[in-house]
C-alpha cells in the first residue's frame, strides 16, 4: 500500500500544464456582423434561433447559389440567407416573374426592415411580406415586381410535429394557442417557432 500512495502523491504533486487562458479558432465560416449592443443581440440570436428552426434559413450561402436553388421554384418562393455585404446581416432571395432576385434585409434602431416595413424579427417580417402580397405585389424601383408565397426549405417535407404546429399556428395564431392549457413541454415547442410559415 506504500507503493500505492506514493504513486497516488506523485500523480497529485504532478504539474498539470494549464488550458490556455485565450485560444483563437478561426470560426469555419468568416463573419461580418458588427459588435452588437446588448438589446440588438438579444434581438438577432433570437431571430437567428427561429431562423434556424424554419429550415429556411441557408446560412452562407452566394447569390448564384440561392439563384440556382430558386430557378425551378414557383414564382414567389423564397429563402433567407446570410448577406455578402458586411454592413448586412441578411438577405431575401425569391423567385419573381422574371426570374430569382436578392434583396437586403436591413438591421438598424433594433428592427429588420424590408419594403418600408420593419418587425424585431425577420420571420415576423417574412410574414408580413406573404401575407401583403397575396394582395399586391411588392414593386421595386428597379420594375421588379415580387410576390412571398412559399418558403424553399432545406428539407422540404416537414415532420409530424413541425406539420401539427405549423397548422395549429396558422388555424389559431399564437396569442390564441399561447391560451390553451398546453402541458409545458408542448408550449414549449410551439414557442421555438411561433409562426405560420
Amino acid at each position: 500500500m506504500v507503493g500505492g500512495s506514493t504513486q497516488l502523491d506523485a500523480l497529485a504533486n504532478a504539474r498539470r500544464p494549464e488550458p490556455p487562458r485565450f485560444q483563437h479558432c478561426p470560426p469555419d465560416q468568416p463573419t461580418h456582423f458588427r459588435p452588437f449592443r446588448n438589446r440588438e443581440r438579444e434581438i438577432v440570436n433570437r431571430t437567428l434561433r427561429f431562423l434556424d428552426e424554419s429550415g429556411f434559413y441557408w446560412g452562407p450561402l452566394t447569390v448564384a447559389q440561392a439563384h440556382a436553388l430558386l430557378m425551378m421554384e414557383p414564382v414567389g418562393t423564397f429563402l433567407v440567407r446570410d448577406s455578402s455585404q458586411a454592413n448586412h446581416l441578411f438577405s431575401l432571395s425569391v423567385r419573381a416573374e422574371s426570374g430569382p432576385v436578392s434583396m437586403r434585409i436591413l438591421f438598424e434602431k433594433e428592427h429588420f426592415w424590408f419594403n418600408g416595413a420593419c418587425f424585431d424579427c425577420v420571420v415576423k417580417l417574412l410574414e408580413y411580406c406573404v401575407d401583403s402580397t397575396q394582395v399586391k405585389p411588392f414593386r421595386f424601383d428597379c420594375g421588379v415586381s415580387v410576390v412571398f408565397s412559399k418558403p424553399l426549405r432545406k428539407n422540404p417535407i416537414l415532420n409530424l410535429k413541425q406539420l401539427c404546429r405549423k397548422n395549429i399556428i396558422g388555424h389559431f395564431g399564437i396569442e390564441s394557442v399561447r391560451q390553451l392549457p398546453l402541458v409545458p413541454r408542448l408550449q414549449q415547442y410551439m414557442e421555438e417557432f411561433p409562426f405560420k410559415l
